[in-house]
């Protein structure tokens, strides 16, 4: 098994797939803020990959796009950017609704312009929220599985990831590919929980000493 490319693939997949589920979570809280009478409809739609079987997610995704994303990293992407939607966009849609927005009315009154405030009041208070989202939607990214499986397929050197690599070992009986995939898997993890405690914590502490 070619590792390098496995976990060059699964990084590849999990950060388009972070970056599509992280946009697609702000432009919905902002549009529920918007027009509250949508907020039923999109609850229904965001929450439906955490409740369905990730395996007919990804047959969702190949029915709509008629075949055209099957088979390659792009549709692998898309199906991990959809399961991991639900724990993005609710912690983004609850780091947004509570902006205060007397804050953010003060602040235009004295004078500031709208990218001032966004920057110096608004951002400060969403940085929180904007790190936990992202940080939920890549570490699930990485351990998906049963969507991308049936999206993008099981493909060596084009869509393997460490999920479909170490379900591949498995299978074939492969001791050593297994024990090294699930090593690379298990660092991948622990990484990005201590990158992000790291960035929490130093984002505590700014906010105290501020």
């Amino acid at each position: 098994m070619d590792i390098i490319g496995i976990i060059f693939t699964t990084l590849k997949i999990t950060i388009l797939s972070t970056l599509i589920s992280f946009l697609s979570s702000v432009i919905l809280s902002l549009l529920v803020l918007k027009y509250r009478k949508i907020i039923l409809i999109v609850d229904v739609i965001t929450t439906l990959p955490l409740a369905l079987p990730p395996v007919l997610t990804g047959y969702f995704i190949i029915y709509i796009s008629n075949g055209y994303l099957t088979f390659n990293w792009l549709g692998g992407s898309l199906a991990c950017a959809i399961i991991s939607l639900p724990l993005v966009y609710r912690t983004i849609f609850v780091s947004i609704s509570s902006i205060n927005a007397n804050i953010v009315n003060t602040s235009r009154i004295l004078g500031a312009s709208r990218i001032q405030t966004f920057f110096l009041v608004v951002l400060p208070t969403l940085k929180i929220g904007i790190f936990t989202s992202i940080f939920l939607g890549f570490i699930r990214s990485i351990s998906e599985f049963g969507a991308t499986m049936i999206v993008s397929g099981n493909i060596s050197g084009e869509t393997q990831t460490l999920s479909t690599g170490i379900y591949t070992a498995i299978l074939n009986g492969d001791d050593n590919s297994l024990f090294i995939l699930t090593l690379s898997s298990i660092f991948l993890a622990l990484f990005s929980i201590i990158i992000f405690n790291i960035i929490r914590r130093n984002q505590k502490a700014l906010n105290f000493y501020e």
